[in-house]
This record gives structure tokens, sequence and C-alpha cells, in this order.
């Protein structure tokens, strides 16, 4: 009988284990309304003079296949004059071709202008070469 109560408390500590473990190592992190966070999918371009607007502002477009207006630009290097300059995002269509669209309004004029930036789009299907983006 003693044998038997043993069986029992060993298999209901190790069920207990088997249910509480998923629970402890859960991800506990902040939620956004659409569900838990994935893959990033960032992607890498590179801009230069010839991406130039007018002196000081830079207007690129990149071909990414997607319509989302969800965009994040970061600086990854620079020949200088970052300082104080404002970066923006947002969705364009150009030619019928979706993608994103980079503005940078730099606080000075650089003669040698090489910025490298780290770009994502929700739903890119992937990141083309950066074009001078004329439209408004």
């Amino acid at each position: 009988m003693l044998g038997r109560v043993r069986r029992w408390g060993i298999a209901i500590i190790i069920v207990s284990a088997i249910a509480v473990v998923p629970l402890a190592y859960a991800n506990h992190g902040v939620l956004s309304e659409d569900g838990p966070a994935a893959q990033i999918g960032a992607g890498f371009v590179r801009v230069n003079e010839t991406h130039l607007l007018t002196p000081g502002l830079v207007r690129a477009f990149v071909p990414t296949g997607s319509k989302s207006h969800r965009c994040l630009i970061t600086y990854s290097e620079s020949t200088g004059g970052t300082d104080g300059s404002t970066l923006y995002c947002g969705a364009r269509t150009v030619n019928g071709v979706d993608g994103l669209l980079i503005t940078i309004s730099l606080r000075e004029e650089l003669a040698d202008l090489f910025l490298s930036l780290t770009i994502y789009q929700q739903f890119a299907k992937g990141y083309g070469s950066p074009v001078l983006y004329i439209g408004d």
C-alpha cells in the first residue's frame, strides 16, 4: 500500500513539474496589439550625394514591395554631419512599385556625402537599391 501511494506521489510531482516549467520560462514581455514580436527583417542601404534633392536634403526611394506605413530608419555609419539631422521614412509608390521613402534633413551640407542606413518596412519582400526621389 505504501509503495502504491509513493508511486502516485511521484507521478503527481512529475506531472506538476511538466506543467509548471513551461510557465516559468514563458515570454512575459509586453505584447503589442498585433501580437508577439517576430524577426524584424531589416535591410541595409547606402545613400550619397546622388540622392540629394537640395544641398541639405536627402530624398531616396527604396523598392520593397510593401505599402505599409510602419517603418524605421537609423544611421549605421556616415561621413559626418549627421548630428542634429532629422530622419523620416514613409510608404510611397513610384512607377507602380511600392517601397520606402527615406527623407533626411541634414543640418549642414557635406561635400562628400556617404550615409549607411539600417531600414525596415513592415511586409517588405526585400530592399532594392535606393534612387533619388523627386516627388512630394
